[in-house]
């Protein structure tokens, strides 16, 4: 099963928003990357001490979720459990400090994400019948 077919199986109505079907990884949707000490003349976003990863959702996330419902993504990824500390850094950027690895910290996020896209396809839905 190639990564997209996995991607379909867990995530349907998140990938449902989406036409392309070169979106064909995770890290189209989610990002997630070591929060390390860089040697570069700039700060870091956030004290890598303190988060351990950092957490990237592209734009295509923001333009399919809408400016209301993609708002809610911090509140939603501040309540898993897994992770020890979050920090909302940007709209889009987020650190996070857990055990886990790169792929659980995604899966994770990803859950978040399908529920959410669930909530925003119901709404449409109840529009539709209101309509």
């Amino acid at each position: 099963m190639n990564e997209r077919q996995r991607l379909l199986e867990s995530y349907p109505t998140l990938l449902g928003l989406f036409e392309d079907e070169d979106l064909d990884e995770r890290r189209f949707f989610v990002v997630v990357d070591p929060n390390v000490e860089e040697e570069a003349d700039e700060a870091d976003v956030f004290d890598p001490t303190e988060y351990n990863w950092m957490i990237f959702l592209p734009e295509r996330i923001a333009e399919a979720f809408g400016e209301e419902l993609f708002a809610r993504i911090p509140r939603e990824l501040e309540t898993i459990e897994a992770f020890e500390d979050f920090y909302d850094a940007e709209e889009d950027l987020y650190g996070v400090k857990c055990d886990l690895d790169e792929e659980e910290i995604a899966e994770l996020v990803l859950e978040r994400l399908e529920a959410l896209a669930a909530q925003k396809k119901e709404n449409q839905n109840d529009s539709e019948v209101t309509a």
